[in-house]
């Protein structure tokens, strides 16, 4: 077996009224309008053309998302506020 290692860094601009919260699950979290909390992390992207403007898609058989998610043997997500 092989090591792939994965960094996505991402910036969001969001509204004044989300906010970031250590959620009891021990996990960070966004808590946004609607009273909900979202939690960031990966999300695999699938296409089968290879070649450049080729649609992808999130959607795959569940089947393997699960083996693709199982393969993961760590996974670290930090999240920080910056204010201007």
């Amino acid at each position: 077996m092989k090591k792939l290692l994965v960094t996505i860094q991402l910036e969001l601009d969001i509204p004044d009224t989300w906010d970031l919260v250590e959620h009891p699950d021990q996990v960070q979290a966004i808590k946004i309008d609607n009273g909900q909390y979202m939690h960031m992390s990966f999300l695999p992207m699938m296409t089968s053309d290879f070649k450049a403007g080729a649609e992808w898609s999130s959607e795959c058989p569940d089947e393997f998302t699960e083996e693709v998610l199982d393969m993961v043997a760590d996974e670290e997500v930090l999240m920080k506020l910056e204010t201007d």
